[in-house]
């Protein structure tokens, strides 16, 4: 057996032995059935948040901040429900559950801040391009662009080693830690990402995004996802959000700009825009 498919059974073992983390409860399991269940009432969805005294009162903070910017306050899951809607609360539901996988280790809680805002970065990028271009559900390319990214985390938490060994590589020789993974590795936090997708049960769309976001042009089935979250990561690393892993921004894909069809003057535009919005729910998320 070559080094390469070593490594990759090495990386799915791995993979494996993590257990359900607490980012993903069965609340969040539970949540997401009805919300792909057209039968589903939004006191039906509030019935089973409400079970999760920690979930609600993340969701109520969120729903209340300055982020969406409701005239009044928020004071029920049922009423948060009814005007956000189904794809939003889970959305953000899995954002605040996902936090929890970004700051378990206080051994890397610098490394693991630095990804977070990063990824929340993305993830604020991507909902403002899926604005701009009226992408029918955006709140679906907010978790993408959350997640993008999710494999470094989980190289960081179960291979540290390789994690530093890529992050000190990249940065020595000023390459993108995707380049310097690929090389030493022989595979990627794209891929690693992937698996935990699909570890974890998200739908066919998340894993293919996660696991194109740098080749949007290998995506078989969401291209125009992929390269919505490609451009979200270039403009929220030129945006300087959070940390990478790297310090380089990585090159637009030329396939992804013709498939997105913006034009140059619109990059400004959405670059102010992501930052104000990224100002208005990190200055919450980071308290709840």
């Amino acid at each position: 057996m070559n080094k390469e498919n070593n490594d990759n059974l090495r990386l799915k073992r791995k993979i494996r032995r993590v257990q359900d983390l607490p980012t993903l409860s069965k609340t969040v399991f539970k949540i997401t059935e009805l919300v792909n269940n057209p039968k589903s009432s939004a006191k039906d969805l509030a019935l089973v948040i409400t079970e999760d005294q920690v979930l609600t009162a993340r969701l109520l903070k969120l729903v209340n901040s300055a982020f969406y910017g409701f005239p009044r306050k928020i004071s029920t899951i049922t009423e948060a429900v009814v005007l956000l809607g189904f794809d939003a609360i889970k959305s953000l539901l899995l954002t605040t559950s996902v936090m929890d996988l970004f700051f378990v280790q206080k051994e890397n809680r610098s490394k693991s801040e630095g990804l977070w805002d990063h990824s929340l970065g993305c993830a604020v990028a991507a909902k403002v391009i899926g604005g701009r271009l009226r992408y029918d559900k955006i709140e679906e390319l907010f978790v993408a662009g959350l997640l993008h990214d999710i494999g470094k985390v989980v190289m960081l938490m179960y291979m540290p080693e390789d994690f530093k060994m890529a992050a000190d590589t990249a940065a020595d020789r000023n390459i993108l830690m995707l380049e310097a993974e690929e090389e030493l590795l022989s595979y990627n936090h794209a891929y690693a990402g992937r698996l935990l997708a699909e570890k974890w049960r998200l739908s066919s769309k998340l894993a293919e995004v996660i696991a194109c976001h740098h080749e949007p042009e290998a995506a078989v089935r969401y291209t125009q996802e992929s390269a919505i979250v490609h451009l979200a990561d270039i403009l929220s690393r030129a945006l300087n959000i959070g940390f990478g892993g790297d310090d380089k921004i990585p090159p637009l894909n030329e396939n992804a700009w013709d498939i997105l069809q913006l034009k140059p003057k619109n990059i400004s535009v959405l670059m102010e825009e992501i930052q104000n919005k990224f100002e208005d729910i990190s200055l919450f998320a980071k308290n709840i």
